[in-house]
């Protein structure tokens, strides 16, 4: 019976390392491209205010949020973004290809999401910066890019990447 035990132990750590390695490599290959310049580029919010990613992420390690209103993966990631952003944790997000200001605006307001959202309506943004997938998650700190994530996210493990980010950066 212990021996049983012993290989399931086994097994179901072998599957996680597995797992863990398939996700790193997924998440090495979508990685977006941020050119140099992304870090003091103007990012204007929705809400009428500017900022730029370097001060977003000054001295503690900010989440940049890439989602679309018709991705519904994002529809499973956005409320761990939003309880980061309730939580204290910078978070910036933006809209890719989803609608007019308004629209946006809407589709926030209708989920009760009140994360600070810029609108990349055409895609603009997301094709400079590399974005191949929805949603795609960039950790930074003092405008340096530490970390990206892509598809489903869960609020945990952002929070730990986030506090290994702000450990290591």
């Amino acid at each position: 019976m212990r021996i049983k035990i012993l290989s399931a132990t086994k097994q179901g750590v072998l599957f996680l390392v597995l797992l863990a390695a398939i996700g790193t490599a997924a998440d090495w290959l979508r990685a977006p491209k941020l050119p140099v310049q992304a870090a003091s580029a103007p990012l204007a919010l929705l809400s009428g205010e500017k900022t730029t990613l370097a001060q977003a992420s000054a001295g503690r390690t900010a989440a940049v949020y890439v989602w679309g209103s018709w991705c519904g993966i994002c529809r499973h990631t956005s409320p761990a973004i939003q309880k980061l952003h309730e939580n204290g944790i910078p978070v910036y997000s933006i809209a890719l290809r989803s609608g007019s200001d308004d629209e946006v605006r809407q589709y926030l307001h209708k989920n009760g999401y009140t994360f600070p959202a810029a609108n990349d309506e055409r895609g603009a943004l997301s094709q400079q910066w590399g974005i191949k997938v929805t949603p795609t998650i960039i950790l930074l700190k003092n405008g340096k890019v530490l970390h990206t994530t892509t598809g489903l996210a869960g609020y945990w493990t952002l929070r730990a990447r986030i506090a290994l980010a702000d450990a290591l950066g």
